[in-house]
């Protein structure tokens, strides 16, 4: 076998590995910089998108929410909330808390609302007026706008995701040979 043979056979290789390298890259920026929100958030933070157009227009559909986990942080009128219904949907809901109970005893409830819903939750989503505090997951701390699409796209669409397992597959099978 010649050099340049050789040279040939290594090239798609070095090409794979430098790929590799450059992804491990990515991920290591995306962990440091959510490390970093989280250090200057001075607790641990979640992530959630917004799946309806109940918030529109301050937060449209795809919108990334960062929130604030802990309930050391008091809640005012205008916070935007991660909370737990009591009945209804047992997925947790992303709304603007548009008044604030106190309680004589200590504590506080809330009343809660989409910016886009007419009529507020305690409704449909919480039995009585008010929502207790300790349904209330999180508060909203920043957004990134559109980040969430790919989420989105990917639960709402099974071909979307059949398409994106077979380009992951292939891209695996054209690239096995060089391994």
């Amino acid at each position: 076998m010649d050099n340049q043979s050789i040279l040939r056979r290594l090239v798609p290789r070095r090409a794979c590995l430098s790929q590799l390298v450059l992804l491990g890259l990515l991920l290591a920026h995306a962990l440091m910089a959510y490390t970093a929100a989280e250090a200057a958030a001075g607790t641990s933070l979640t992530t959630r998108v917004i799946l309806s157009g109940s918030m529109e227009p301050a937060f449209e559909r795809g919108d990334l929410l960062l929130f604030r986990e802990g309930d050391d942080d008091p809640i005012r009128v205008g916070d935007v909330v991660l909370f737990q219904p009591t009945y209804g949907t047992h997925m947790p809901v992303v709304h603007r808390v548009i008044a604030v109970h106190e309680r004589r005893g200590g504590g506080a409830d809330i009343l809660t609302k989409g910016d886009n819903n007419f009529v507020d939750d305690s409704t449909f989503m919480y039995r009585g007026p008010w929502l207790p505090r300790q349904h209330v997951m999180a508060k909203a701390v920043g957004y990134l706008p559109k980040a969430g699409w790919f989420s989105l796209v990917m639960n709402e669409n099974p071909r979307a995701r059949k398409i994106v397992a077979g380009v992951l597959g292939l891209g695996q099978f054209v690239t096995a040979p060089y391994y």
